[in-house]
């Protein structure tokens, strides 16, 4: 079987989570015996994951001169020879009856109007609609994707669907379990501090983390990493006459995060809604407990571990918390966040996609 992928996804996002999928994957996949040729691959390229890969040995295919902001809305040009896998991404497809498309589908926040306005999210949702009718085999990343395709695409053949979780990366684990990384913790070690991961806008619901800092002890300190810019606006909005209870790391290393996760007391994380998720799954395999929303796919990562909330509320998130005052309580969630960690792995979550590339090339071309 000869495999095309399309590296398109890195000219959308400097990183985030649809790279990391794409990067884990397509680099499990260049070990394995596929035949393998990447469409739209940058060798200067501004996305930190790309900026990783070896493109030498394999074949780099320029699909066309069409800006990247464009090209990613189109359906796939290139000719790929008959019989040939293509798998894109972030969305596209090849419309040819001769070829194996296989679309791994994120979320649908777009349509569930939690994401970006028009246009963007008109083009979204066309997009994936048109992918999802066109596809022979779409990857769930989540059974909770699994069942918003299903409610928003009702007539789609659930045989076309495997769900396949991502994997947590082995940048994450308790620094008691391994030598000293090179990295210091950016801030004083005896700081406790709460840690919030990733975005702000929307569904991730960040003003309820800052009601329950409002609401915890002084010694309590927030510690927030990634997400988007932030204003003027809101650094006086969110920690007026309060700044040193507040640390903001717009950009860190995995070897800087997995030591924040290290130190955390806990990851607060009310997100209502994930494809996946990737900082509770990444917390509970470096030792840090999760509170976080009992909503979309994260229950499907933390399990029983995670210190679930059903609600949207600062005083539900805040009793979760309290809970982890009690210290062997606390030990024993990190213990059982550890266990359930070992779930999702990359090797597992590569090795479950070429079975399904090779189950849907037998189902199609085989018969």
């Amino acid at each position: 079987m000869q495999l095309f992928l399309d590296n398109l996804v890195f000219s959308i996002q400097r990183s985030g989570g649809v790279s990391v999928y794409w990067y884990e994957l397509i680099t499990g996949i260049c070990k394995s015996d596929l035949s393998v040729s990447f469409l739209n691959a940058r060798r200067s390229s501004a996305n930190i994951f790309e900026q990783r890969i070896d493109y030498s040995g394999f074949d780099c295919i320029r699909e066309s001169w069409i800006p990247d902001k464009y090209l990613r809305y189109l359906p796939v040009r290139y000719p790929i020879p008959s019989g040939a896998i293509f798998h894109g991404g972030y969305l596209r497809v090849a419309p040819r009856k001769d070829v194996l498309n296989i679309l791994t589908v994120h979320d649908f926040a777009h349509e569930r109007k939690l994401a970006t306005a028009f246009p963007r999210a008109w083009a979204n949702v066309r997009q994936k609609a048109y992918g999802i009718k066109q596809a022979d085999g779409i990857i769930c990343i989540s059974e909770n994707t699994r069942k918003d395709l299903l409610h928003f695409y009702p007539d789609t053949d659930p045989d076309r669907i495997r769900i396949i979780h991502h994997g947590i990366a082995d940048d994450f684990y308790p620094i008691w379990k391994r030598p000293a990384v090179q990295d210091t913790l950016p801030l004083s070690p005896d700081i406790k501090y709460i840690l919030y991961v990733g975005a702000r806008r929307n569904y991730k619901n960040f003003w309820v983390v800052m009601e329950v800092m409002r609401q915890l002890p002084e010694d309590y300190h927030l510690v927030i990493v990634g997400g988007e810019k932030w204003t003027d606006k809101e650094m006086r909005g969110f920690f007026s006459g309060q700044q040193d209870r507040y640390h903001i790391f717009q950009t860190v290393s995995a070897a800087t995060l997995n030591l924040l996760y290290n130190h955390a007391f806990c990851l607060l994380y009310p997100s209502a809604y994930e494809g996946f998720g990737f900082p509770p799954g990444e917390a509970m395999k470096a030792g840090c407990p999760v509170v976080a929303a009992n909503m979309s796919s994260v229950p499907e990562v933390t399990g029983q571990v995670g210190l679930l909330a059903d609600t949207i509320d600062a005083g539900a998130f805040l009793e979760k918390i309290r809970l982890l005052e009690t210290a062997h309580y606390r030990e024993e969630v990190i213990t059982s966040g550890l266990e359930q960690a070992k779930k999702f792995t990359w090797d597992s979550s590569v090795a479950a996609t070429i079975r399904f590339y090779k189950d849907c090339w037998d189902h199609k071309f085989s018969r």
